[in-house]
């Protein structure tokens, strides 16, 4: 017992190493994550409980990596004003949250240790065959930097839908789409990964993390002697490391033998971010209205002085410019505003909270050409549980609490899921954008589907209900590079109480703000007419190949257990009476 309580804390050791190599700190420990396995895989082999040590491990990552859900209390956003009551909500989305997705790592432990004791079985167990034991040998050791890996990835995938499921309700859009949390985010500072996310995606990365994690696991975990230490541990990982350098360098090379042209510099727009800084609130009073909008208007107005260069404009979430625009202008006095503020045609993209004609809410987005009128809209369609619509068992907590809260949380913030219009606005023939709006971000798929055919990928956002939380500020900027880079597409974010930035198609940062205060982020950024071969297969070949994996190495074992187990057979004796 003494035993599994000392792996249990090595196997927390990974969880902590692994969590300071996530973004969201003031330091980049991001090298972590190549390592931040390894006590886990020895925790692992030593253990006798391989789900509670894999679950314990995950534990004690989200534990850390969703510490910004704190930030959400206390919930008067929410019109909860007891704060004891918010607390405790707060506290059980926390745990909640945390403990559903690392079970997932705690599958991975389970399902890690029955594959690596087939494998030691297969090597160990071949009696007086020479050649079988040679095979189980070669099984065991060159698949399991396949196997292992491709266990993790599918699993990975799977927690990406297992949120969802967690927090179900009304406005849940089922599917691999909430990915906070992936290894692969940890590496966003690294161009070679963005490089790469190009092709394979974040689980991809991931995979490759898995790689190294495990090699470096085989190399200090392979026998020791006084004399020929190194020499046997070289020996005995050779052919491991030859794999792991193999990749590396197909990793490496092969974006230079695909040869693939930079974004002309010629093909440039000129764009202007509006940041603001205005607190949410379920309900605000018209004198908070009133001074939002006063704020928006000074800010569009610096843009029209001191950068009439620029040809997209882009509001936070749910800015409501348009709509408090209509309350004190009529709709001919609209374009003579926008012609009288603009020579020249812009695209001003904004969104509000909208009720439709099937007398349901939603988050839209409205892309304007100023010498035009409303030229596309887009119905937010990832929504997020607590924020925009009650889960069903955070609406089963509240009600034991405040039955009347969930009515009002209902008519004032409860939004309904986007149909799948195209979201692409192209404006003028110039460029294309389409809009991707806060928690959207997370999902890979969900953003390849929804930008294709695009020029510009433009993210709205509002960390008013997290209270600015510069945690998951960080956290969400990593997260953008990679889409940026996935798509090799520019990514231009507009927030509410965080930082705005453009990144380019490679994913790297050309711009951004300072600070959270309300200002305006202009510059320009070059177009990408390439599409990636993520952008058009996304992470199905991925998936699809660490299923072949699984599937081949479970059908290898089955054929050799059996071929091995008529071989060893008892010989029946001639002089057994047959009856």
């Amino acid at each position: 017992m003494a035993k599994n309580y000392k792996l249990l804390i090595f196997s927390g050791l990974s969880g902590i190493i692994l969590a300071l190599s996530f973004p969201g700190w003031n330091f980049n420990f991001s090298f972590l994550v190549w390592i931040g396995f390894v006590p886990l895989f020895y925790s692992l082999n030593k253990g006798s409980r391989p789900f509670l040590i894999g679950f314990v491990a995950g534990l004690i990552y989200f534990l850390i990596v969703f510490r910004w859900l704190w930030s959400i209390y206390p919930l008067d956003t929410f019109g909860i004003q007891n704060k004891f009551a918010s607390l405790v909500v707060v506290f059980l989305i926390y745990i909640i949250s945390s403990a559903g997705m690392a079970v997932f790592w705690g599958l991975f432990g389970s399902v890690y240790s029955l594959a690596y004791s087939a494998e030691a079985a297969s090597a160990t167990k071949a009696g007086q065959f020479t050649v079988f034991r040679k095979i189980g040998s070669k099984l065991s050791t060159a698949s399991q930097y396949l196997i292992i890996p491709a266990i993790f990835i599918l699993l990975e995938y799977a927690r990406a839908y297992g949120f969802g499921f967690l927090w179900a309700g009304s406005g849940t859009l089922f599917g691999p789409h909430w990915t906070m949390g992936n290894l692969a985010y940890a590496l966003a500072s690294n161009n070679l990964a963005l490089k790469l996310s190009s092709f394979v995606g974040i689980y991809g990365i991931s995979f490759l993390i898995i790689v190294v994690n495990f090699l470096f696991f085989k190399l200090l975990s392979a026998p020791k002697t006084q004399i020929t230490r190194m020499t046997l541990v070289v020996a005995k990982n050779l052919q491991s490391a030859g794999i792991v350098i193999l990749i590396i360098l197909l990793i490496s090379l092969g974006p230079k033998l695909l040869k693939q042209k930079s974004p002309p510099p010629d093909k440039e727009i000129n764009f202007a971010l509006i940041q603001t800084n205005q607190p949410t609130k379920i309900s605000p009073t018209p004198k908070e209205i009133l001074d939002a909008f006063k704020e928006q208007l000074d800010l569009l107005n610096r843009v029209a002085k001191e950068h009439p260069e620029s040809q997209l404009i882009v509001f936070p979430e749910a800015s409501d410019f348009f709509k408090n625009l209509s309350l004190f202008l009529t709709s001919s006095q609209i374009p003579n505003y926008f012609s009288n503020l603009f020579k020249e045609p812009k695209l001003i993209v904004a969104g509000a909270r909208i009720i439709d004609t099937d007398d349901r809410a939603y988050s839209r987005v409205f892309a304007l050409d100023t010498k035009k009128d409303i030229i596309g809209f887009y119905d937010k369609r990832l929504l997020t549980p607590e924020g925009e619509f009650l889960s069903y068992p955070t609406r089963f907590i509240v009600n034991l609490l405040s039955k009347t809260k969930i009515s009002e949380f209902g008519e004032l913030r409860e939004l309904g899921v986007g149909d799948k219009r195209v979201s692409t606005v192209n404006f003028r023939g110039q460029f294309s954008i389409a809009p991707i709006v806060c928690s959207e971000l997370l999902a890979p798929d969900l953003v390849r589907k929804t930008t294709l055919g695009s020029d510009i990928i433009v993210e709205m956002a509002s960390y008013g209900v997290f209270h600015g939380s510069t945690v998951l500020i960080k956290q969400n900027l990593a997260i953008a590079r990679f889409r940026a880079a996935e798509n090799q597409k520019p990514l231009l974010a507009a927030s509410n109480m965080g930082l705005s930035y453009a990144i380019d198609s490679r994913g790297n940062v050309a711009f951004r703000t300072q600070n959270q205060g309300a200002q305006i982020l202009t510059g320009g950024i070059a177009l990408n007419s390439q599409e990636s071969w993520y952008n058009k297969v996304g992470d199905l070949p991925t998936i699809l190949a660490s299923l072949a994996l699984v599937a081949v190495f479970s059908l290898q074992l089955t054929v050799y257990r059996k071929i091995k187990t008529w071989l060893w057979r008892p010989k029946q004796s001639n002089n057994v009476n047959n009856l």
